[in-house]
């Protein structure tokens, strides 16, 4: 005797509309509308995060970039992962109430600090950091289409947290690692999902803070202390360069080319630079209006997405002189240059995600990313 399973019938998605058709209408909405879609039924809600949408929005060309925020420290209220839906392309509105930011779900209970994360496709790699008092070699994936995460193959054996990951070919290169190998760079082919090491460019760069990386003409770049080195994956070499970054310059370790420009943090005036190649000059990006953020940023971060700098970081609040708290705000703006070659930005829209006592940051870190995923 055989038995057969039968499957329950799906929810239906749209009443007097077939599955199919109601899905073809559904895979048009944009992500930003898709926390009020959740909330409208279950078959939905389901929808919402399966592989039929995201077949469904390929099929129709409706990759759209989204942005995801990372927040962590040792004390403080519970913080995690969460996901920015809504970007506001009219700059005189100043309804912000469809500028969402939503927990991801499931997130691991691992708690590395110290990581670093890195984007490719629709995924998100979460690399390395510290585990208590040890540098950890695990590898975390999220998936951002159907909100799943998955243990990936780990690093090889580390004794440093890496400095900075940049993406190159779908390829992540872990900079700043310190094996056991004394390979200064690991790389990850996200495609093969193997790690192999690069050679060093030469022995003293283990002693040297990376101040700033980033891809730029096909080469992974690298800013040290005292000089800069740029990795050709074509000949798999290392080579000396110059950019016109000029040596002392305080930067953070984050940097970001939009239209063309190399932005950065200056440390010491705690302001935006952009650094126009064709002349060699530094500019500070000067916000023609603000939106309520802070007049300097602490610590910031910075990704392009779509052409567009969007900029997370440390502030005090504007509105009081004395205060013990410090504000950590996520904006978006759309950033030019004039006739005078100034750069000028656009705030498009701003955020304030979080907020803690100041004592707590300088003596415990607050550890902060933003990333753009396309699917």
């Amino acid at each position: 005797m055989s038995t057969t399973t039968t499957e329950a019938p799906p929810g239906i998605l749209i009443p007097s509309l077939p599955n199919d058709v109601a899905l073809q209408c559904l895979a048009r909405v944009p992500r930003q509308y898709h926390p009020v879609l959740a909330a409208v039924s279950k078959p939905i809600r389901s929808l919402l995060s399966s592989p039929e949408l995201f077949a469904a929005r390929s099929s129709l060309n409706s990759t759209e970039s989204l942005l995801y925020l990372t927040i962590r420290s040792l004390y403080g209220k519970p913080k995690g992962w969460f996901t920015v839906y809504g970007r506001r392309s009219n700059t005189n509105d100043d309804n912000k109430s469809n500028i969402i930011v939503a927990p991801v779900p499931g997130v691991p209970k691992d708690r590395l600090d110290w990581s670093d994360c890195a984007a490719v496709g629709s995924k998100i790699y979460v690399v390395g950091g510290i585990n208590c008092v040890s540098y950890s070699t695990k590898v975390w994936i999220f998936d951002c289409r159907f909100h799943t995460w998955e243990r990936g193959p780990g690093m090889p054996t580390v004794r440093s947290q890496a400095a900075k990951t940049v993406v190159l070919d779908s390829k992540i290169y872990v900079i700043g690692c310190w094996t056991e190998k004394k390979s200064w760079v690991l790389v990850f082919d996200t495609v093969a999902r193997s790690w192999e090491t690069l050679p060093s460019p030469k022995l003293g760069v283990y002693n040297e803070r990376v101040v700033g990386c980033t891809i730029r003409g096909g080469k992974v770049c690298v800013w040290l202390e005292r000089e800069e080195i740029r990795f050709d994956p074509a000949t798999e070499t290392w080579e000396v360069f110059e950019s016109g970054v000029r040596p002392g310059f305080h930067w953070t370790a984050q940097m970001c080319e939009v239209n063309g420009v190399l932005y950065c943090a200056d440390e010491d005036t705690r302001t935006i630079r952009g650094l126009n190649e064709r002349n060699g000059i530094w500019k500070e990006l000067k916000l023609v209006n603000n939106r309520g953020l802070p007049n300097r940023f602490r610590d910031p971060c910075m990704v392009n997405v779509g052409g567009r700098l969007v900029i997370m970081g440390l502030g005090y609040p504007r509105d009081e002189i004395f205060t013990s708290e410090l504000e950590l705000w996520c904006a978006e703006i759309e950033v030019k240059m004039d006739r005078d070659g100034d750069l000028l930005g656009e705030v498009l829209w701003s955020k304030l995600v979080f907020s803690m006592s100041s004592l707590l940051v300088d003596m415990e870190p607050l550890f902060y990313t933003c990333l753009p995923v396309s699917f």
